[in-house]
């Protein structure tokens, strides 16, 4: 009996980390190396409630959301929609065409060897709109839209076997775009980028960010509102109206010089203007 407490006591950190969720819904820094709060100019559904903002990145407070047991039947986002009470952080705004950087928390699932982690998997991750103003009823609903697949990161699995200086390369595709991963493997932060469609509507929308870490594993989402502009100029004077800083994102290694991991020559963007 103590031998079986001993093993379930070692499975469970694994099994407790098996998860991730969208922290911020427009962040200024494409392939950043750490979580800034700062940077962040909207948020999901309720993250006011779950404290996204304040509380340690990487730690959930009830906000994951996984597809368990039957994907097919449960409900696609962790709170329903509620644009009145669900938005004490301000929401998103985008416009057609704009590249918008999410980000999420790792939560041990990256394959870098500088860590001695070389197979942790990375299955699909998707990004999703909806069509009319009803959240849908599950993740097989047809009022999905996808507009972008985000890519799937490298990992040694089965036949496929990747170098250790590749798996440890950065930027990369998907999940596992977490440069400083290997420094705290449970909260470090990931992210992604997408880009509005161009022939999308203008008006506010649901997007819905799907990962599947393995098939075995049920779909992890995020549900989030964004008001669509047709240009620029417009998105901007909603942010200027919201006190909001109207630059668009910029990536994290084109403005700093990087030498065997260390930045030697910075560029400091604007200094971001956020509210909330």
């Amino acid at each position: 009996m103590k031998l079986f407490v001993a093993l379930l006591a070692v499975g469970l950190p694994v099994l407790a980390a098996a998860h991730s969720w969208i922290v911020c819904t427009d962040y200024l820094e494409n392939n950043g190396w750490y979580w800034d709060a700062a940077k962040c100019r909207a948020w999901p559904r309720n993250a006011q409630r779950y404290n996204l903002r304040d509380r340690v990145f990487g730690t959930s407070g009830g906000y994951v959301h996984r597809l368990d047991d039957h994907p097919e039947l449960t409900p696609l986002c962790n709170d329903p929609r509620d644009d009145a009470n669900g938005y004490q952080l301000p929401m998103a705004a985008y416009y057609l065409g704009q590249k918008v950087v999410i980000n999420h928390p790792t939560n041990n699932h990256v394959s870098d060897a500088q860590c001695n982690m070389r197979g942790r998997a990375d299955t699909e991750n998707l990004m999703f709109v909806v069509d009319g103003d009803e959240d849908p009823c599950c993740i097989d609903s047809d009022k999905l839209i996808q507009i972008m697949d985000m890519g799937v990161s490298p990992y040694n699995h089965g036949d496929v076997h990747f170098s250790d200086e590749f798996l440890s390369t950065y930027p990369k595709p998907g999940f596992q775009n977490a440069p400083k991963y290997c420094e705290d493997p449970e909260d470090a932060m990931g992210t992604y980028n997408f880009t509005i469609p161009m022939d999308m509507k203008p008006g506010r929308h649901t997007f819905v960010w799907k990962w599947i870490r393995v098939p075995e594993v049920n779909p992890f989402t995020t549900c989030w509102e964004a008001d669509v502009f047709a240009t620029k100029a417009e998105r901007d004077h909603h942010y200027l109206h919201t006190g909001r800083t109207t630059e668009d994102m910029w990536d994290f290694y084109e403005i700093n010089t990087i030498v065997d991991g260390v930045i030697v020559d910075p560029v400091d963007p604007v200094d971001p203007i956020i509210s909330g």
